[in-house]
């Protein structure tokens, strides 16, 4: 599963931290332009719930510039036998998803987010009501998207102090929670003005780099 896993790190980073320097006096999260720090999951036979709850740019580009940031959510459901309509509503948001026939799925986002140990959606498939309280996949012992992201400078300072002039820095910083498996880990994609990304995935529990790339 480990292989998988890294295998399909390396693909997420195709599609394309943090505390402060030591000794540079420049804070990298300020630069951080998607920072995913919570995410929610539910499955049972029938169905399989992901919630992601993100700050992002708008509008989000891969530039190396940081834009303004916005709470997300983003809801996605995949059905073993996919519904005509889906309705979605969570903290009192929502509304209909929108079906993505590649992967059999349905999408929905909007601007918020959720906080505690669970969302908890309320989904209406094809006029049926059902309640779906999808558990938080942090546990006791995972480091924050700051921790993630200092692992990451840390591993790769070469990277970080080419993209640094004086008090400044040259791009733009991703920091997404994953889950798999019950374990926590990171992507940590760093991206320059020429839209260059070099991306780490981090372990989320004792901040160890287990993959790197660079495109």
């Amino acid at each position: 599963m480990k292989k998988f896993f890294c295998a399909a790190f390396l693909a997420m980073t195709a599609m394309l931290v943090t505390f402060t320097a030591c000794g540079g006096g420049l804070d990298y999260a300020d630069y951080i332009s998607e920072r995913r720090a919570q995410v929610y999951l539910y499955e049972d036979d029938n169905i399989s719930v992901k919630v992601h709850i993100s700050s992002r740019e708008t509008p989000y580009l891969s530039d190396g510039y940081k834009g303004e940031m916005t709470d997300l959510c983003e809801i996605f459901i995949k059905f073993a036998q996919s519904p005509e309509s889906v309705t979605a509503t969570l903290n009192g948001h929502g509304g209909e998803m929108s079906y993505m026939s590649v992967t059999d799925s349905f999408y929905l986002s909007f601007s918020g987010g959720a906080a505690g140990q669970s969302a908890d959606i309320t989904l209406t498939c094809d006029g049926e009501e059902r309640k779906i309280a999808a558990p938080s996949v942090l546990y006791d012992g995972v480091i924050s998207c700051e921790d993630a992201l200092e692992s990451a400078r840390q591993y790769d300072g070469e990277t970080f102090s080419a993209l640094t002039d004086g008090n400044n820095f040259e791009g733009e910083i991703y920091v997404r929670l994953l889950s798999d498996e019950g374990k926590c880990y990171y992507y940590v994609g760093v991206i320059d003005r020429e839209g260059d990304t070099s991306a780490y995935l981090v372990d989320g529990e004792n901040g160890n780099v287990i993959a790197q790339r660079k495109l």
